[in-house]
């Protein structure tokens, strides 16, 4: 049983037509000077330089649809927030994407089964996660040419990207895979465009029903097949072809001129059944030809009809038709996943209309707003970063003491004429010290610490923060006074899944005030004291005969289920954690060390700090939790961080900041807030009393930050 992938490239509207921009010459004239009547010859100013990044789009959307889930659910419902970047710059254009999406019961976490096999059960809906990321470099700025223009046609390009996605539903199933081909590019009327993209595709997944025959149980591989040693499918290389077009409905009425509309697909050739080597699967497994279309995409710019030209596509409201057939190579006429007792379960495939809501960012483009009501620029500043770390001596509480994790992480920040929106977006991979599903050393399987056979977790981690400044919602300077240079009200949320068998789904919203400082040498430091408020997930929340029904499995082999609760205490029906609010401090600084000699300032150092208090042990209502969930004051730090600007140092003042390496300290105590000095807390201690030392963090690590 795997996820359905496609819902994720649903979420998000296409983008808009790349533009042009060219910087005029400043032209200098003296009307009073006396000029000779002779001729003079002037010399032609220099051409104007090309801007290196001529488009920096970013969107916010929300979603809902109701879909099919591969060996789950045949019509689950379920929500998506996404977050999108695009950018074309000097030789290329860039997209990054993150979704996080939300399924009812019908695809559940564990020990629930999907709503396909048994009826839907009160195990909390699985949460899904997904990074994606695309570049092309474009054949005509590669070579200075036009000669890859020609009638419609406007570009030929390569094209890379990879994707990443994590859920907590029962199976654990995530996927790694990617891609490179070549794009062409054409031209639509009304400022309309079409790419086409043939490309080369390779995919790795995992699931925790793959292991070998008896090691996970009633969820593992059946006889005859061996399974796989740590639950990964190894696809053979395919083919893809990608389509994506945009349109403004030009033709319409003046009066009607709000309308636009787009569409895209996605469809990838058969690559076997991930078996490899000594692990063969079954044929009934082979996957086959995946369809994920979406036709058509009905826009309204709403921004530009309630506000404006000025405004164009601040706002959009869409709604879309969308048709997917053999959900990520699940053939819909034979796979075990698609099939319930020899009939069709419709799971592998879906096909409805649905809506959305998507809001532009800073994006200094045409179709942004250029002046606010104050007559300040609406957007100043827009930066997008994308990091590569490794973490040498992480933790994972109640796995491992000690785990390598490799860090990728996608940074937007912007400043318009009201605040900063911040949002940082990061995905983990653990070594197999911290393993997936259905791995867990809780359940002495394997040992605390010891290398597991299952594939290492990942994590998909994002946080977004904004801020609204008093200085500019009120049209003042009183709020900025010697080094303080504003006050402003602060909201944001928080949001995480893994592949543990743990299933966490945390939500969290922040609220309060933060407090801008300037410091000497081009400094800053931001206090935020803030409101905290979280929910969570966890499977061992659950009573201990959650699995004892229509719609649940033991595990390991040993039906009836049984979970960990002590006598006397309830657990909470749907495994799902409400935190109590609590109080958190969040603190960030920077500086560029501007007192260093010049032939120094390559440095710059800076940090932060979150402290979240105590927010109780997540039982609600009628439910109750023992003393060992009782959570604890959190510290989340990274007091500095020392970055070398090697761009600046390589090519000059020009690409400052284009490209940093980085050290830095990472401390992290009762790590989400479990309590690294409670005894009862069983996923901090063993049963003897002792610290397994895997509640609190502290690591040096090393990596790269590139600017986009």
């Amino acid at each position: 049983m795997m996820m359905r992938t496609s819902v994720f490239p649903g979420a998000v509207a296409g983008l808009l037509c790349m533009l042009a921009a060219a910087q005029a010459a400043d032209q200098a004239t003296t009307d009073n000077r006396d000029m000779s009547k002779k001729a003079v010859r002037l010399k032609a100013p220099p051409p104007a330089e090309k801007p290196f990044f001529l488009i920096n789009d970013n969107r916010v959307t929300f979603s809902s649809f109701a879909g099919g889930v591969p060996g789950y659910a045949a019509n689950s419902q379920s929500s998506t927030l996404a977050f999108t970047h695009f950018d074309a710059w000097a030789y290329g254009t860039n997209s990054f994407s993150l979704l996080m999406s939300k399924y009812d019961h019908g695809a559940a976490t564990a020990p629930c089964l999907g709503s396909v096999l048994a009826p839907t059960g009160l195990c909390a809906g699985g949460v899904a996660a997904s990074a994606s990321i695309r570049s092309t470099l474009g054949w005509n700025e590669l070579f200075d040419t036009k000669i890859f223009s020609a009638g419609p046609l406007t570009n030929i390009s390569f094209l890379v990207g990879a994707d990443a996605i994590a859920t907590n539903i029962f199976t654990a199933s995530s996927n790694y895979d990617v891609l490179a081909g070549l794009q062409f590019g054409f031209k639509l009327p009304y400022k309309g465009y079409f790419n086409i993209s043939p490309m080369y595709f390779q995919r790795l997944q995992h699931g925790a029903q793959l292991e070998p025959p008896g090691f996970g149980g009633a969820i593992s591989m059946p006889p005859p097949y061996p399974g796989l040693p740590d639950g990964v499918m190894h696809f053979s290389s395919t083919w893809g072809l990608d389509f994506n077009y945009y349109m403004d409905l030009g033709f319409l009425p003046e009066n009607l001129q709000y309308f636009s509309v787009s569409g895209r697909a996605s469809i990838r050739g058969p690559d076997g059944n991930g078996g490899y080597g000594p692990y063969p699967r079954s044929p009934l497994n082979n996957r086959t030809i995946a369809y994920a279309l979406e036709p058509i995409r009905l826009t309204l710019d709403a921004g530009k009809l309630f506000w404006g030209a000025d405004y164009a596509h601040l706002v959009d409201v869409w709604a879309a038709w969308r048709y997917d057939r053999n959900i990520s190579g699940y053939a819909e006429a034979y796979d075990t996943s698609c099939i319930t007792k020899g009939v069709y379960n419709g799971s592998c495939s879906s096909n409805g209309v649905y809506s959305g809501i998507t809001v532009k960012l800073g994006a200094p483009v045409p179709g942004t707003p250029s002046l606010s009501p104050f007559g300040t620029p609406f957007f100043t500043s827009v930066d997008n970063t994308f990091t590569y770390g490794v973490l040498p001596s992480a933790t994972s509480p109640g796995e491992t003491a000690q785990t390598v994790k490799q860090v990728y992480a996608f940074t937007h920040t912007d400043s318009w004429a009201y605040g900063t929106n911040r949002l940082y977006t990061e995905v983990l991979k653990s070594d197999h010290r911290d393993p997936a599903s259905p791995c867990e050393a809780i359940y002495s399987h394997p040992a605390f610490g010891s290398e597991a056979p299952c594939s290492g977790n990942m994590e998909i981690n994002a946080s977004l923060r904004s801020t609204f400044g008093f200085n500019e919602i009120f049209n003042t300077t009183a709020f900025r006074a010697g080094p303080l240079r504003n006050v402003s009200f602060e909201v944001g949320g928080d949001g995480r899944t893994t592949l543990s068998y743990s299933a966490p789904a945390k939500e969290a919203i922040v609220a309060g005030l933060q407090f801008a400082f300037d410091l000497p040498f081009k400094s800053y430091l931001n206090v935020a004291p803030l409101y905290y408020r979280e929910w969570n997930h966890s499977v061992y929340a659950y009573p201990n005969n959650a699995g004892n029904s229509p719609y649940g499995i033991g595990l390991y082999g040993k039906p009836p289920y049984y979970g960990l609760m002590p006598p006397g205490y309830t657990g909470t029906i749907d495994g799902n954690l409400h935190y109590n609010p609590t109080w958190a401090l969040e603190v960030d600084y920077g500086s560029d060390l501007g007192f260093l000699p010049e032939s120094l300032r390559y440095f710059s150092v800076s940090g932060h700090v979150g402290i979240y208090g105590p927010k109780g042990t997540g039982a609600y209502g009628p439910y109750s939790l023992p003393p060992g969930w009782k959570t604890a004051t959190e510290i989340n730090a990274e007091p500095i961080r020392l970055s070398f600007d090697a761009s600046k140092a390589l090519w000059g003042e020009k690409y400052a900041h284009f490209l940093e390496t980085f050290v830095a300290y990472r401390y992290w105590k009762n790590k989400f807030g479990l309590d690294g000095s409670n005894p009862a807390n069983g996923i901090c201690f063993f049963a003897d009393g002792t610290s397994n030392k895997s509640c609190t963090e502290q690591t040096v690590y090393a990596g790269v930050t590139m600017k986009f």
